[in-house]
């Protein structure tokens, strides 16, 4: 129980309250005492604990600013934190703050970030990547009102191979994994890229220096214009031959679509397996992410399969868990 980890730790008796809830199984409290704050995890379901603290640690030492870790009991899942406060960069943006300075801050940060050098497992041996079929195994069925058929995956997957492999290589480097506005903290208070505290680090991998990008630009949670990204994505490749900069937005394109297909399925996952409805409301905002990357060039394939498929992204599907979980297979991902 955490209140035997408080015990020692001279925050027993402190008032708590939930801070936030994301897709995991993590919890978070802000506990309050004495005039103080700090923030007790609870990661007893997912065991991350010990990639949280290694990754961190080592993000704090090049000049990032992630939380100083109070206390930890690895062996029943506990930390206490720094508490970054509750203005997040989404929160921020959302106060009519400087939205063009607080998304320089983030891609700044994320370029300092990618050249970090630690052990950390490979993205494409990831559920992550693999996610990208979720499009297909949740929303396709929920769309058409059918269950999928034999090969169907294959086939979207095989469609995304030929576009890989006709693009030269992609940057790799180090990838926070969840980078959104929510996970970003504005502490303006502080100088630089401490400015920005960053959080749920602890997935962190090695692999497609654009993915993270692409999260932060076109984040389901919030409206980004085209010219801001356009100004965030000239700004991360400022230093770039032009040849590299075509190669990294053709893969920002890709990476950001595979992105999008995950989680237009992923969000249904969630309404239908873990209750999670409210994730269904930023549906809209995928889909149009969708419809408007599969007008680039390098992914006229995927968009002729998805037009033969019945699958335009004009509307989010209506989601009902007793019409639409019986037209899952047992074999979704």
């Amino acid at each position: 129980m955490s209140d035997d980890f408080l015990n020692h730790t001279g925050w027993e008796n402190a008032a708590h309250a939930p801070t936030s809830e994301d897709g995991s199984a993590r919890r978070y409290f802000r506990l309050s005492k004495d005039g103080k704050t700090t923030v007790l995890m609870d990661s007893r379901q997912d065991n991350s604990l010990p990639d949280f603290i290694r990754i961190g640690d080592y993000l704090r030492s090049t000049g990032l600013k992630t939380p100083e870790i109070y206390k930890a009991d690895l062996e029943n899942g506990y930390l206490l934190l720094e508490d970054f406060g509750d203005t997040s960069f989404r929160k921020a943006l959302c106060n009519q703050d400087n939205k063009t300075k607080l998304y320089e801050l983030a891609t700044d940060v994320l370029s300092h970030m990618r050249k970090s050098i630690i052990d950390l497992p490979d993205y494409y041996d990831s559920t992550v990547h693999e996610g990208h079929r979720r499009v297909i195994d949740w929303y396709l069925p929920a769309v058409r009102g059918e269950q999928n058929t034999d090969g169907q995956v294959e086939e979207y997957l095989n469609i995304w191979a030929e576009i890989e492999q006709s693009l030269p290589p992609c940057p790799q480097g180090f990838l926070h994994i969840d980078y959104h506005v929510e996970n970003l903290m504005w502490l303006p208070q502080n100088e630089g890229l401490a400015q920005c505290g960053i959080l749920d680090f602890q997935g962190a991998m090695r692999g497609p220096v654009p993915y993270d990008l692409a999260n932060l630009l076109e984040d389901a949670r919030i409206d980004t214009d085209k010219e801001l990204r356009r100004a965030m994505l000239d700004r991360f490749c400022v230093e770039m031959t032009p040849e590299d900069k075509e190669a990294f937005e053709n893969w920002y394109r890709v990476l950001a679509t595979q992105f999008h297909c995950r989680v237009a399925g992923q969000f249904i996952k969630l309404a239908l397996k873990d209750n999670k409805e409210r994730y269904l409301e930023y549906l809209p905002r995928v889909t149009n992410y969708l419809k408007e990357g599969l007008e680039h060039p390098v992914l006229q394939p995927l968009q002729k399969w998805f037009n033969e498929q019945g699958l335009n992204f004009n509307e989010a599907p209506i989601i009902s868990a007793a019409k639409t979980n019986p037209l899952i297979r047992v074999d979704a991902f």
